[in-house]
């Protein structure tokens, strides 16, 4: 099969790792289009403008600054942005109380999950009462989507489809609020009103 992916993520980069020493050193592999690099999350992306290139530099032992990329960063494809939107799903109104296990162990029921998160306040890191869901497929979102509410710690959540900010049409009002996801380097949209004495 052919690789068509030109994307990669580069996990747990250092802070001397910056745009212009991954540009250097992945366009050994081939020519590089742009590099992305977000200090504080620890992530960057690197985009080939072959494809080709991509694959080539998976299949190297990556070396930056004398660190050894495959032992300490991870570096693999990134997720590709398209149709992301119909694999992933908001959760609102969820227990302060709840741990990320949890959280995914009661939506992992419905399907394989890339990814499942929730989201907490940088300061006091305490749960926002808000998540985000990312299926392997479709089908598996679609099956949580069938209800509005579900019970997660004898407590009723609310499911929202979440769409990518390049398929939303403003309104006179402007965007809806976002949330904008580093690992697959895009914004997601969701209209959600807390209904007071509900949540």
């Amino acid at each position: 099969m052919k690789f068509t992916n030109p994307k990669l993520v580069i996990n747990g980069i250092s802070t001397e790792m910056d745009e212009r020493i991954l540009r250097r050193h992945f366009s050994a592999y081939g020519e590089v289009k742009h590099v992305v690099v977000y200090v504080k999350k620890a992530i960057a992306f690197v985009t080939f403008v072959d494809p080709s290139k991509a694959q080539i530099s998976l299949q190297q032992q990556h070396i930056i600054l004398g660190r050894k990329l495959n032992n300490q960063v991870e570096v693999r494809p990134a997720k590709p942005t398209v149709e992301i939107g119909k694999r992933k799903i908001f959760v609102g109104g969820l227990p302060r109380s709840i741990t990320d296990e949890e959280f995914k162990g009661y939506f992992e029921k419905f399907g394989s999950i890339v990814d499942a998160v929730v989201i907490h306040d940088k300061e006091t890191k305490r749960s926002r009462g808000f998540g985000f869901v990312t299926y392997e497929a479709e089908e598996s979102a679609n099956l949580v989507l069938r209800t509005n509410f579900h019970l997660l710690n004898n407590k009723r959540v609310e499911v929202k489809k979440v769409t990518p900010r390049q398929e939303m049409v403003p309104t006179g009002f402007g965007f809806p609020p976002y949330y904008y996801d580093p690992y697959y380097q895009t914004y997601f949209y969701v209209v959600w009103v807390p209904i007071p004495g509900f949540y």
